[in-house]
Parts: C-alpha cells; sequence; structure tokens
C-alpha cells in the first residue's frame, strides 16, 4: 500500500474536530472560510503532512476512514450512528468471505461498514424498495470504493430474499418484524441477525416475531456515547451528548426447537 497521495486519490483534510472535509486530490482548488488549497499541490505528498491554504490556514491530510467517507455521503435518509454500526457489526461476527443480506440500504452507511467486515471476499445484497435511495445509495458506497462487493437489489424481500445460507442477516425498516421469516429463510443454520428499532414498541414486535419463527434473541441494548473535552486542565464530559438513536436486537437462528 503506497503511503504517498496519487491523482485522483480522496483526502480527508481536517482542521479541527468542527471543520473538516474530504477533497479529490488533483481536481481543481479547494475552498474554506481561511483561503484555498490547489488540489494538485496534495499528488505526490506522504499522508499524516500539513498543508498551508493560502491565507495561512494549516490543515492535516490523511487518508479517509470508511467513517469520514460516510461523513460526506449524499443523505436522502437518516444515516446510522457509528456507535450502533460498530457494536452490530462486531455481534454479527462478520469476517472475510462471510455473505450478507441487508434489508433497508438507505443512504448506504451501513452497507459500506457491511461491505468492509466482510471484504475482500464477502459478499453484500442489499434490498431497497425505493429507487432513488438506492440511486444515492450506489454513488455512496461508490465512494468508499467498496462497490465490488455489494449486490444492490430495488425488490421488496418480503415475500423471501434471493439469496440462501446467508452468515448474517441485517434489517432496518420501520417494520423490522416483517422481514423476519425471510430472513430465517436466508440464514443458514446458526446465522445471526441484527434489528435496528427506534421505539420500544418496534422492538417488542420484533423480539416477539423473533421468538415466534426460531430465533434465540440473544440481547436487545441501548448505546449512549459521552465526548470529552480534552484540553489539559480543562478534561470534562461534553455539555451535549448522542443518546438514544437506535434499539440494536441481536438474535441467533436455531433449527431444532426446544
Amino acid at each position: 500500500m503506497t503511503s504517498s497521495i496519487q491523482e485522483g486519490d480522496l483526502v480527508f483534510l481536517y482542521q479541527d474536530a468542527r471543520r473538516s472535509w474530504v477533497a479529490r486530490a488533483g481536481e481543481g482548488r479547494f475552498h474554506t472560510h481561511r483561503g484555498y488549497l490547489d488540489l494538485k499541490d496534495l499528488v505526490g505528498l506522504e499522508y499524516g503532512v500539513f498543508v498551508r491554504t493560502s491565507l495561512g490556514q494549516s490543515l492535516a491530510v490523511f487518508k479517509p476512514r470508511l467513517l469520514e467517507l460516510v461523513n460526506s455521503f449524499d443523505r436522502p435518509t437518516q444515516i446510522m450512528y457509528p456507535k450502533d454500526i460498530g457494536y452490530a457489526i462486531y455481534q454479527l461476527g462478520l469476517k472475510d468471505r462471510d455473505t450478507v443480506v441487508e434489508v433497508g440500504t438507505g443512504s448506504g452507511a451501513l452497507t459500506g461498514a457491511l461491505a468492509q467486515a466482510v471484504a475482500p471476499n464477502g459478499r453484500v445484497y442489499t434490498y431497497e424498495n425505493r429507487e432513488e435511495f438506492l440511486r444515492s445509495a450506489k454513488k455512496n458506497v461508490e465512494k468508499t470504493g467498496l462497490s465490488s462487493l455489494v449486490t444492490f437489489r430495488n425488490i421488496d424481500p418480503s415475500q423471501g430474499f434471493l439469496e440462501l445460507n446467508a452468515d448474517a442477516a441485517v434489517i432496518d425498516l420501520g417494520d423490522p418484524w416483517k422481514m423476519v421469516a425471510p430472513a430465517w429463510d436466508a440464514l443458514a443454520g446458526g446465522g445471526m441477525l441484527a434489528g435496528f428499532t427506534p421505539t420500544v414498541n418496534q422492538l417488542e414486535k420484533l423480539a416477539e416475531a423473533l421468538r415466534e419463527c426460531g430465533f434465540l434473541v440473544l440481547e436487545a441494548v441501548e448505546l449512549l456515547m459521552r465526548e470529552f473535552k480534552t484540553e489539559t486542565g480543562k478534561v470534562r464530559p461534553e455539555s451535549r451528548m448522542i443518546g438514544h438513536t437506535a434499539y440494536v436486537t441481536i438474535a441467533r437462528k436455531v433449527t431444532v426447537k426446544e
């Protein structure tokens, strides 16, 4: 892997915790409130260096992580928070060569994270009813360089997924209980499922459907995130925090009932 910036590479420009951007090296000028940066001047530089705008503003230049690319996505729908995505992927145990079915592509943030988790030889099959959402998600995932691992389907899978023996299923819909039976059919024995629900009522219906269909509900959790100020002598929690976003339900398919 090269550590220098190539023509056409996406780069992450970081000023501070509140101001950062994704740009493409070699294409025109990037303008900030503190001057512009000629993007062609980034080509050949090492990642991790500082550059200065025309008005002397210092910017750090990094290779963008998936997190930064997702933050630059076009968002026709609300995207999921990293705290929920990361926890679910860890619980699903995803790895190279795994197959995942997803319903509710939305803006593609979770889709990209799933693809990264099963890279380089796994596969994500993502289903989205809204064609305009799917078009946007395709463009977003292409930005991450992971689209070769994703099959996008503009199909309603409520009558069944096209895939069988998947390692994991991910459901991010307003009525996820409707997808429990199709997910059970698509999963291999012992396959994992993650469901995301914003309200307690939705969580209750999902958990009931999972048990009725032959899943073990391993857990349902709510993840809260509180950031801290880190200035010397002023270390304390931030006044605001990311509170409730979704309940994450993790379940596992069983093929023989007790």
